[in-house]
């Protein structure tokens, strides 16, 4: 059987690499989310990008259907003989101008908001990223002085048994704590 020390010595030393495994794995797992943030940051920038070329376009459309509009409104008003310049023929073309100018103001506040929404979410993944790397830092310094607490308490452990073997003869087996089973073999 092996003497209390020696068991005292290996159990601390065993549990002291299981915490520092645990606080590295801890550690990889904070960097791979970290990096999972930022590629969903990077994802978000890009639609950013993607909604601006849109509402351009949009915009661009909005005032197309003007131009065809008014084109055919002037079309047919200078056919019946009015005047373009001036009464309700010009009316209706400011009138126009006005509706597309309120339409185009609505595609940019939507683009806006839309681009602020993807803003938001891109900052989002950045802080969680960077909470999750310093998760795992924590994790890996806490398992560090968890690991060091083991050793230093399978130290003292050892060092009590040692003593206790001392006061007894020399024997160490004699200063182990009876534990009520037969370790014989091991």
């Amino acid at each position: 059987m092996c003497d209390p020390v020696t068991l005292a010595v290996t159990a601390a030393v065993v549990t002291a690499g299981g915490q520092l495994y645990q606080g590295a794995a801890a550690n990889a797992q904070g960097k791979y989310q970290s990096q999972v943030a930022e590629q969903n940051a990077v994802l978000e920038r890009n639609k950013v990008a993607d909604a601006q070329e849109r509402g351009n376009i949009e915009q661009a459309r909005r005032y197309r259907e003007l131009a065809q509009s008014q084109g055919r409104a002037r079309a047919a008003m200078g056919a019946a003989g009015l005047d373009l310049g001036f009464g309700s023929a010009l009316g209706v073309q400011l009138d126009q101008a006005a509706i597309a100018a309120e339409d185009a103001s609505l595609i940019s506040s939507n683009m806006t908001k839309e681009i602020e929404g993807y803003d938001i979410n891109a900052a989002n993944y950045v802080m969680e990223g960077r909470a999750a790397r310093s998760r795992g830092k924590a994790a890996l310094v806490g398992s560090a002085f968890s690991a060091a607490g083991t050793l230093l308490g399978g130290a003292q452990q050892a060092r009590g048994y040692s003593a206790a073997a001392k006061a007894n003869g020399g024997s160490s087996n004699s200063a182990a704590p009876k534990l009520g089973y037969d370790l014989t073999g091991f």
